[in-house]
């Protein structure tokens, strides 16, 4: 596939102004970066849905579109890593904790839960947000609560005492950018299911909690990434039997690739790169990081047709290295927005893939905005795990998602090998030549 096929991809927009919106965007950021050279920014938060204050019509626009799971009424963002309305909000915070076998449903667990309905059965209610996955860990206790507001307290001591004169004017300047970017962002908001940025001016050692501002982040790539996998089928898989061929996985496995390059296009910091940067990261990392887009999007489940296939067209061993490495992350299986973070600092990588020739290099345009992007999501990341998990835990879970990336790296190398050995190459969908280098 030639870089104007990938510019087609990656232009492709229900908004007909979003390219110029992007390149406001990077010319914003272009500002703020020449102004303020700092290894961190300011935090800016901006809420997925958030319009202008005296815009209320625009708003309801904006957010009509998103449904509690839980009872199907409107719903105006994610709440406990699900779209969920502000009753079931409520009730979920109240009743997360009780002790299930204590709850009674008088007809057999079986009841139906709607915006009518959800008041009627207490154990129906609160088994369907299980159902949904909704997570009882991210409701702060009391300590928590105590914790968070003491940490403020002591950023604030920081701030006045720690921080130079020079740290000061930084951001003081930086406030007002942010106003500035801040218009500029609202203004762009035609896009239905755009993320908005948040960075950190300055940071504090305070890892195990997570601020407002980091949770509307976390919201928002969640709530981008699962807006995006809805809009595919993938039951493809499914259908597989030994008779299947590797031209229609390919062709198949196009909607895979697609679906995770869409999810890309609503990260605004992807948006702003330039847009050969853009079809540099996705021809070299793409290949490496869709098995982590697999295992999300099959819900952590072994694709047993898949595997036999697999073991056929490549050999038993790939098919063997594959299921290990994805056992690996079952222990993310409650936790898949780890993962979603781990697919951003990885595809903002300069080189990740060992696939290319060791003699090809890339030039990139901005590699300096590339590192402060990775840098950005890998402390993102890095506090997302020390809040679920203790620092031993979070330092064995980090370890394990490079580990396995690294070794998805070799197994590709046998598989585009393997592939570019297939005499039909030439038949697959031309994203997969692209990214398999035929």
């Amino acid at each position: 596939m030639s870089s104007f096929d990938f510019d087609d991809l990656l232009s492709l927009s229900d908004d007909v102004n979003l390219q110029n919106e992007s390149k406001q965007c990077s010319m914003l950021y272009d500002n703020v970066f020449d102004e303020v050279t700092s290894s961190s920014f300011e935090t800016d938060q901006y809420q997925l849905s958030t319009l202008s204050d005296n815009s209320s019509s625009t708003r309801e626009c904006q957010l009509s579109y998103l449904e509690c799971r839980v009872c199907g009424a409107p719903a105006h963002g994610y709440n406990f890593d699900q779209i969920t309305c502000e009753p079931c909000k409520a009730f979920f915070r109240r009743n997360a904790f009780r002790d299930m076998s204590q709850l009674k449903c008088q007809f057999s667990g079986s009841c139906i839960i709607n915006s009518y309905t959800r008041r009627q059965c207490t154990y129906c209610r609160l088994k369907k947000c299980f159902d949904i996955k909704m997570c009882k860990e991210l409701i702060l206790t009391e300590e928590e609560k105590q914790s968070r507001h003491l940490i403020r307290l002591a950023k604030e001591q920081l701030k006045k005492f720690v921080l130079s004169n020079d740290q000061q004017s930084l951001i003081t300047l930086s406030k007002g950018l942010r106003k500035k970017k801040k218009h500029l962002i609202i203004k762009s908001t035609n896009q239905e299911h755009i993320t908005n940025s948040i960075y950190k001016m300055y940071h504090f050692n305070f890892n195990s909690i997570l601020y407002d501002e980091d949770r509307i982040l976390l919201n928002n790539i969640n709530n981008a990434y699962q807006l995006t996998i809805d809009k595919y089928d993938y039951s493809y898989v499914n259908k597989y039997t030994s008779l299947t061929s590797l031209i229609q996985f390919m062709n198949d496995e196009n909607v895979m690739y697609e679906s995770l390059i869409n999810f890309f296009k609503h990260i605004p910091e992807f948006k702003q790169l330039d847009i050969d940067d853009q079809i540099i990261l996705i021809k070299t990392n793409l290949l490496i990081i869709i098995h982590l887009h697999h295992v999300i999007v099959y819900n952590f489940q072994d694709c047993t047709n898949l595997g036999k296939c697999m073991s056929k067209w490549i050999n038993e061993d790939f098919h063997y290295q594959m299921v290990q490495i994805r056992r690996y992350f079952y222990r993310f299986m409650n936790y898949p927005l780890l993962l979603e973070l781990a697919l951003l600092v990885f595809m903002f990588s300069i080189n990740l893939s060992a696939l290319s020739d060791i003699n090809q290099s890339y030039e990139y345009k901005n590699k300096k905005i590339l590192f402060h992007f990775q840098n950005y999501y890998t402390n993102i990341l890095w506090r997302y795990l020390n809040y679920l998990f203790d620092e031993k835990q979070a330092i064995e879970s980090m370890q394990i998602i490079v580990m396995q990336i690294l070794r998805y790296q070799l197994l590709m190398i046998t598989m585009k090998n393997s592939i570019q050995q297939n005499p039909d190459c030439n038949k697959f969908h031309v994203l997969m030549q692209s990214v398999f280098e035929l």
